[in-house]
């Protein structure tokens, strides 16, 4: 009995030996790691998407997505041919391939019978997604679809506008990365030194907006042969979820201000004929509400502005308390201009609140909001026919090691 006992037990071990561990695994050299998806729509001629309208048995809102996805090559990496600057194809570090369906985990799936690498996903760093997508009706959602729902994907992920088609930004060949996507992503996060960029977005936040209708912009992306350029933002209506236009990158600064998103920058203005910058160090806002009439509410932003002077032509005593003042009241005259090109755009043009005033109310008015939350700026849209100002106080804290009337004798010698 004793020796039955044995056996059954050293069976029972043994089974569990095998059958425990890492059994699924798939080794790192087996991986197919994806940084980069750009989406776009494929180019198709009149008589195709007519067939398409057409065509009786074509489900109501069904799409076909051209979907870039750009593997990394760990070859590429090391290459000796890299390091001597010799480029051609066989040593690239990254491997685009596109594939065209109606569904993004059909084109991952099909990738499966060209690659010999499955795509994974866990490192993606960048979305990109085309001007033609992100303006359709319900596309911009259903392209994102895969990655909100997908375990496999992190949240983490940068989403990106393109100013026209996506697939190009991932096809550029940038001169001092060998990856475009690591590339792109680390320009994304340069916002420490210009404000004409909007602060990078990243997929679980728009996740967020979608979900609670709230209107949103993302960076704008646009590239030429060897650079991308990251400055602007899509305006996206957190109703229908879909782009309605663009800002530049003055109305992007202004835009930061306005949502206390600046982090660093600089602001040019002039005193006189001259040119003096101001380096942007903190930056913050308030919003005062007068909401006793919700047909004509009043909204006043107060931005508040501390920095330094990096770089002056005028020849000033900036350790004069009046010439101190004057330049802070031109700086914030700056602020004011850029703050309210802004609002002209998005509260007058696209009647669109990426400003953030339903989020205020929502949380300091919420009875109020629980009443208009419906009409804020869709329906009766009570966004649009709001009054907003805005107003800036700036101080600067450091002229500089430089005093430019001690030295302006030495400058004009020179």
């Amino acid at each position: 009995m004793a020796d039955r006992r044995f056996v059954r037990t050293a069976l029972i071990g043994l089974c569990a030996f095998l059958t425990a561990g890492c059994w699924d695994q798939v080794q790192i050299e087996e991986r197919g790691f994806v940084i980069g998806v750009a989406i776009d729509f494929p180019r198709s001629t009149a008589a195709e998407e007519k067939a398409d309208r057409e065509a009786p048995d074509k489900p109501e809102g069904r799409r076909r997505f051209l979907v870039t996805h750009q593997f990394v090559v760990p070859g590429g990496l090391v290459s000796g041919a890299q390091e001597r600057g010799i480029q051609n194809s066989a040593n690239q570090a990254f491997l685009n391939l596109a594939s065209e369906g109606d569904s993004l985990l059909e084109i991952s799936s099909e990738l499966a019978t060209r690659s010999s690498r499955i795509p994974f996903y866990q490192h993606l760093k960048v979305v990109i997604i085309s001007e033609a997508v992100a303006r359709s009706n319900y596309a911009f959602a259903d392209a994102l679809d895969f990655f909100l729902r997908d375990p496999e994907l992190r949240r983490s992920s940068k989403v990106m506008i393109a100013k026209g088609d996506a697939r190009p930004v991932l096809e550029i060949s940038p001169r001092n990365e060998k990856l475009p996507a690591m590339y792109i992503n680390s320009v994304a996060e340069n916002i420490r030194k210009t404000a004409r960029m909007v602060p990078e977005v990243r997929l679980g936040e728009v996740h967020e907006n979608l979900v609670n209708e709230l209107s949103f912009a993302l960076p704008r992306i646009t590239s030429n042969e060897n650079e991308v350029k990251v400055a602007g933002a899509a305006v996206f209506h957190g109703q229908s979820n879909r782009l309605v236009g663009f800002l530049g990158e003055e109305e992007t600064e202004g835009l930061n201000f306005l949502t206390d998103r600046v982090k660093g920058g600089m602001l040019k203005t002039a005193v006189g004929r001259d040119l003096v910058t101001f380096n942007v160090q903190t930056a913050s806002r308030d919003i005062r509400a007068d909401i006793r009439h919700k047909e004509r509410m009043r909204f006043v932003y107060t931005i508040t502005c501390e920095g330094v002077i990096d770089e002056s032509f005028k020849r000033l005593n900036y350790l004069n308390e009046n010439a101190t003042k004057t330049l802070q009241d031109n700086v914030a005259k700056e602020i004011e201009r850029l703050a309210r090109d802004t609002i002209r755009k998005v509260h007058k043009q696209m009647k669109t609140d990426v400003l953030g005033l339903g989020s205020h109310l929502k949380q300091k008015h919420p009875h109020l909001w629980k009443q208009i939350k419906y009409d804020w700026d869709h329906g009766r849209n009570y966004f649009a026919s709001s009054d907003i100002d805005v107003k800036a106080n700036v101080f600067i804290r450091n002229v500089g090691e430089v005093n430019m009337t001690e030295t302006r004798d030495r400058l004009e010698v020179r």
